[in-house]
């Protein structure tokens, strides 16, 4: 059913969006996304937009930028790293956000980016104005 994949529910309830399989404990995802991951745009128009499932994206090594954070927070969750959310990011005068990261509480995951810096900090030297934040609940 494409409403269960559908992009603004990732930020809604992103926890039932990560995939929780042993097999993210050893995905190189630091390699993955510096030399396999291409950034690919979806045939979007608005409320159209739907995630990928996060290994769908890793095996065909693209997707856009939720699809990239979903791979970064299945990768996250498996790593039990702190902290670990999904942002959606505005750059205004768009009143719909244009951008969708990861995060937790050392890096920032954006499509085939990883950088050592906080939300507030990554926003800052962006482009974006804004980041809607939602931190996922502890993982099982």
């Amino acid at each position: 059913m494409k409403l269960r994949r559908w992009t603004p529910l990732t930020f809604l309830v992103p926890d039932r969006y990560v995939d929780r399989d042993e097999w993210w404990r050893t995905f190189d995802f630091e390699g993955w996304s510096r030399s396999t991951y291409e950034w690919t745009a979806d045939p979007w128009n608005g409320f159209r937009d739907f995630a990928r499932h996060p290994r769908d994206c890793v095996e065909s090594g693209r997707g856009d930028c939720e699809d990239y954070a979903l791979v970064a927070l299945a990768w996250a969750v498996a790593r039990d790293r702190d902290g670990v959310g999904i942002a959606f990011c505005w750059e205004f005068p768009y009143p719909w956000p244009t951008h969708v990261i990861a995060f937790d509480d050392a890096c920032v995951y954006s499509s085939g980016d990883i950088v050592e810096t906080s939300v507030d900090e990554w926003v800052r030297d962006s482009k974006y104005d804004g980041a809607l934040r939602r931190r996922l609940r502890s993982s099982p």
